[in-house]
């Protein structure tokens, strides 16, 4: 037993200072809350929020005027006990600058994601999978954001007019389209917007789909892989450094042509042979393929001299391999020695963990 509680503790130790809830809705496990919106009413400024991962779908959320960190299994999680991620079928909202810093993690987000009034600051969006629409509703300014480890998977992120994006962070996501809606919108009002160590692709064959469905300009890329993906297309004033395309369209986005700079190290219309690379060539939406460079003009090409596309370090969090699962130790086993015993006697366990960077 003992391991079992040190294991225990090494989860809950997120702030001494914090409340952890726990949220659950499916009748197999065990939890304080089976709605993930009671545990945030119950909750204050810095607590925490874990959320089981149940083949029942939760409902909704809105997180108002609180700074809260919600985390869940991972957008496919791989543990042998509730191998279960946590999808949210309702609409998610994060109002009002007493949510700044809020940090969400971990889930599956069906329905559609709002900030809608007093921009919040600095939220951080990690290890999520994001498939529908995330709209910037509310007129004004959002600034710091982070997204990374996240899978667009057909989503887009849209900002309604009068709305101002000041230093968002896209690392280490795959953006996911077939369709001519592409991943942004409204992204107008920029400063200090950047994708970097990304994956852009969509449908099979010559077809080729847009990264940005509607005006955009003046955003940062570097270190992207573009797949018949058109990073062209609706984006102007944009700078590139150390980019590459495929059957992208249009393979060099960074040409004057289109209102665009050349900022060097971008390589036009080759192959940057991921392992995976003919799966994702017909488009095969599945961000569990092995996207690591193999070999070629992708590989070592980085500006910071790492490969193109999605990272893969050996230590830290940004490694693509563990994107998929929560940053927390999850328990893949379990022996029970005596599963029988009298009352008053010791119960002999084993529990193992392992932890995600």
């Amino acid at each position: 037993m003992k391991q079992f509680f040190l294991f225990l503790l090494s989860g809950l130790c997120v702030n001494m200072y914090a409340t952890v809830r726990t949220v659950s809705n499916n009748p197999a496990t065990l939890g304080q809350f089976s709605t993930i919106q009671a545990a945030i009413d119950a909750s204050s400024n810095g607590d925490t929020v874990y959320v089981q991962g149940s083949p029942v779908r939760y409902a909704g959320f809105t997180i108002q005027d609180k700074r809260l960190t919600i985390i869940g299994p991972g957008w496919y999680p791989t543990q042998n006990f509730q191998p279960f991620k946590a999808t949210i079928e309702g609409n998610v909202a994060i109002n009002g600058m007493g949510s700044s810093k809020s940090e969400l993690q971990g889930l599956d987000f069906f329905y559609t994601f709002s900030i809608n009034t007093s921009n919040p600051d600095s939220l951080r969006f990690i290890r999520n999978q994001f498939e529908t629409a995330f709209y910037l509703g509310s007129a004004g300014t959002y600034k710091g954001y982070l997204f990374e480890g996240n899978w667009f998977d057909h989503s887009w992120l849209s900002a309604s007019a009068g709305v101002h994006i000041h230093n968002f962070l896209f690392q280490n996501n795959i953006f996911y389209a077939v369709s001519t809606n592409g991943n942004f919108f409204g992204f107008v009002n920029t400063l200090n917007i950047y994708f970097d160590h990304n994956l852009w692709y969509g449908p099979s064959g010559t077809n080729t789909a847009p990264c940005f469905g509607s005006a955009s300009k003046g955003m940062n890329f570097s270190n992207n892989i573009f797949v018949h993906r058109n990073v062209a297309t609706n984006n102007t004033l944009s700078i590139f450094n150390n980019n590459i395309t495929y059957a992208a369209g249009v393979n060099d986005p960074w040409d004057a042509t289109y209102s665009n700079s050349d900022a060097g190290g971008n390589i036009v219309n080759q192959d940057p042979q991921m392992v995976s690379q003919s799966s994702v060539n017909n488009g095969l939406n599945l961000p569990l393929l092995n996207f690591t460079i193999a070999s070629g003009p992708a590989n070592n090409a980085g500006s910071d001299g790492k490969d193109m596309g999605l990272l893969f370090n050996t230590t830290g969090t940004l490694n693509w391999s563990n994107s998929n699962m929560s940053r927390l130790p999850v328990m893949v086993g379990m022996n029970i020695f005596n599963p029988v015993i009298s009352a008053g006697d010791t119960l002999r366990a084993q529990v193992d963990g392992r932890r995600n960077n």
